[in-house]
């Protein structure tokens, strides 16, 4: 009963949450169809579904008949004839001769064979697995290949910030410098705001390499010989926005490994089909023709012929292999299960705790702006402090650290939620492509 009413409640609310399709920027649906013609992974997972095809193909010809042409010659020993009287007479008369020939055409046509269709909805099964399999690395992919892409938009956007503390740096070092000159600071003061620049360089550096190692693996991904300019500058993007009513009910159906691991349950289970019909019987319809010698009462002519018949294979003794054949398809089907619950509670891990990021970073993200303004305030307040000669260097230079470091916290906020969001999407099996 109760399995009926969750199955009640995702078909009531799976129609609202497959009319929910992913507004996604057109550069990065663009990149994605490009990872997916052009990655070789994509490409190795698709002859292994077609690979599953053509194991169908080959275990539906099972059930097709097999014709086999053969040409023979026996010699045989001993063939002594059979002596009859007939009368005043004695007759030698050749019941099989010593050289015998055959040239023919046998045709075994298989009527009943439970195996076979074992071994056919088996393969269809792993067929599945790897359409499934593939649909999998797909996703991953995909979410790859965004994830790179907003983590190109947030890097850049990090890199203004620190381009733009370096232009108020710079300044910083003029005025001070006109300082010195006229006596009214100190040396090191310069030195200070000098090593507070190479920092802020070094830093700006660091992020330019990031930036390069970024461009190189979505390159590699899209197969890319041209380098891709990204000029996108928004790192909240709404279409990956969530509604967590309906989270779980979609990632019962959709997540790729709850997929996954039902294919290889199901697997198993025809594996164990299959294992346990090896001990039946099968049928088959047997037929010839062809020219041959031995048939009486001429037993040296070779004359046409043919044959008609069924074939009954009863398997009566194969030592303990069946049995264990089964043992190990029944212990293959046990495991597959465990895996199974192991990966639905995983999976309801991982939801709640991506659930708690967004939870965590919308409410950090919705004082950062506060964060931002107190900074900003302290900053210009700091700057005609100092040049007014009230506050010291060191107290400039605190002022210009926590409005850089309030800047790039929300950069920050901002890109984790988009990950939380993207990861919530993922987990939940959510297509744009």
């Amino acid at each position: 009963m109760k399995k009926i009413l969750i199955i009640i409640i995702i078909i009531l609310i799976l129609p609202k949450v497959f009319a929910q399709d992913l507004q996604i920027p057109d550069m990065i649906k663009n990149l994605t169809d490009q990872s997916f013609q052009k990655y070789p992974k994509v490409l190795e997972m698709q002859d292994l579904v077609h690979l599953s095809e053509i194991r169908v193909s080959l275990n539906k010809a099972g059930f097709f008949p097999i014709a086999n042409g053969n040409v023979s010659y026996t010699r045989l020993y001993p063939t002594d004839p059979i002596a009859i009287t007939l009368g005043p007479k004695i007759i030698d008369f050749q019941i099989v001769p010593a050289d015998n020939y055959n040239v023919g055409v046998t045709l075994v046509q298989p009527i009943i064979n439970l195996k076979t269709s074992a071994n056919i909805n088996k393969s269809k099964s792993d067929m599945t697995a790897s359409i499934d399999n593939l649909e999998n690395f797909k996703l991953q992919l995909a979410y790859q290949v965004a994830q790179i892409y907003y983590g190109i938009v947030f890097l850049n956007k990090s890199l203004h910030v620190q381009r733009q503390q370096l232009d108020l740096i710079q300044t910083n070092i003029r005025q001070i410098e006109a300082k010195v000159k006229n006596g009214d600071a100190l040396t090191y003061d310069l030195v200070s705001m000098q090593v507070r620049y190479t920092n802020v360089e070094n830093f700006y550096t660091d992020l330019q390499n990031q930036i390069n190692k970024q461009y190189n693996l979505l390159n590699m991904l899209c197969g890319n010989s041209e380098s891709i300019t990204i000029s996108d500058t928004t790192i909240i993007d709404k279409g990956f926005d969530i509604e967590t009513d309906s989270i779980f009910a979609m990632a019962v159906v959709n997540n790729p490994d709850i997929k996954i691991a039902n294919d290889n349950i199901e697997s198993a289970r025809l594996d164990l089909v299959s294992t346990s019909r090896d001990q039946l019987p099968s049928l088959n319809m047997l037929a010839g023709t062809g020219y041959r010698n031995g048939f009486m009462p001429d037993v040296f002519t070779t004359r046409f012929n043919y044959y008609v018949g069924v074939s009954l294979n009863i398997p009566i003794f194969s030592s303990s292999r069946p049995g264990y054949q089964r043992k190990i398809a029944l212990v293959n089907l046990n495991a597959s299960r465990s895996a199974l619950e192991t990966q639905q509670i995983t999976l309801n891990k991982d939801i709640l705790n991506a659930l708690e990021d967004v939870k965590k970073n919308k409410n950090k993200l919705a004082g950062s702006d506060t964060l931002i303004m107190q900074a900003t305030l302290a900053l210009r307040l700091a700057t005609d402090r100092y040049k007014n000669g009230v506050i010291t260097t060191l107290e400039l230079l605190t002022a210009q650290t926590n409005y850089q470091d309030a800047l790039l916290s929300r950069l920050q906020y901002e890109y984790n939620l988009l990950l939380a969001k993207m990861e919530i999407n993922r987990l939940t099996g959510k297509r744009w492509w």
